[in-house]
């Protein structure tokens, strides 16, 4: 789901938290080594609601990812406005190669490339963790 959080952020951020759960505390982020993700140029994003593509844009797009307990939230900026896409863990999926990031979450799909293979292979490891304790109570960790 698409946020527009420039606008009432208070407002975004508890309805994105009822969607993905709160996100980990600083002391949680450094006992489970969740450091966030490296930064992704933006190349395309479908459905194309706010008219980012590559053709339409000259600007230069870059987001990241914040690991939450039920999800996950992807954030950028286009024209000084902030947005947010998140979406739980069970709606994510994703393909990658040495280049290229695609990731589908809910009806969003994003086309990005990879700035950082090193950081971008730790995000995809602490995802994948992650993404296996969806099913578990979060005390348990």
């Amino acid at each position: 789901m698409l946020f527009k959080t420039s606008i009432d952020r208070k407002k975004k951020e508890i309805e994105m938290n009822r969607i993905t759960g709160p996100s980990y505390s600083l002391f949680e982020k450094i006992r489970l080594g969740i450091y966030g993700s490296p930064k992704y140029k933006i190349l395309e994003l479908n459905p194309e609601s706010i008219g980012i593509s590559e053709e339409k844009s000259n600007d230069l797009l870059h987001g990241n990812f914040e690991l939450k307990k039920e999800g996950m939230a992807f954030y950028f900026r286009y024209l000084n406005d902030e947005y947010a896409i998140v979406g739980r863990y069970n709606q994510i999926t994703f393909q990658t190669n040495d280049r290229y990031f695609e990731l589908q979450m809910g009806t969003h799909s994003i086309k990005m490339e990879i700035k950082s293979k090193k950081g971008h292979l730790t995000f995809l490891k602490n995802f994948a963790k992650h993404r296996g304790y969806d099913t578990f109570p979060h005390a348990a960790m």
